[in-house]
């Protein structure tokens, strides 16, 4: 089946909910700091329609015929100007429903993410991935290197 990959508008965010809460239920069976809030459906929706309206985000979908099987949402962010790379891309959610996994949606995604960010002139990109996710051989096949540790601490278990 041919697999259409777009740009978002605030018609696809009704859809890309479900696909949202299948991708924070993932998220927090790896780790409960992702635990979603009873909010999170109207909250999400009201994130997307934010993003979707702004010069500096991009949300894009993956539909088969009717249906949104993967989204992906990536952003510009601007750091203080000390930095010589001050525009960085930031690839916030990437996921594609498992039954639709490795048919190279995933990698079309990101790539529309990376050709919005290069005709933005944004040459690094960076990304979060928890350091038990399945999904990090993904991201290496891409490119993508560790370049930083991010690391918590949970003050209430102490």
């Amino acid at each position: 089946m041919t697999v259409e990959i777009r740009r978002a508008t605030i018609k696809d965010i009704k859809e890309i909910l479900p696909v949202w809460g299948q991708l924070a239920g993932f998220h927090s069976d790896l780790d409960p700091a992702f635990t979603p809030s009873p909010q999170w459906p109207r909250e999400y929706g009201a994130y997307l329609r934010t993003l979707i309206n702004h010069d500096d985000a991009i949300a894009v979908v993956a539909r088969e015929q009717l249906d949104v099987v993967g989204y992906a949402v990536g952003r510009i962010t601007t750091l203080p100007s000390f930095f010589e790379h001050r525009y960085r891309g930031y690839i916030h959610d990437v996921f594609v429903k498992p039954e639709h996994r490795r048919r190279g949606i995933g990698r079309q995604l990101v790539d529309e993410i990376l050709r919005w960010l290069e005709q933005r002139s944004v040459t690094l990109v960076e990304l979060t991935v928890a350091a038990n996710n399945d999904a990090i051989p993904f991201w290496e096949r891409l490119g993508f290197r560790v370049y930083m540790h991010q690391m918590k601490r949970d003050l209430t278990s102490q």
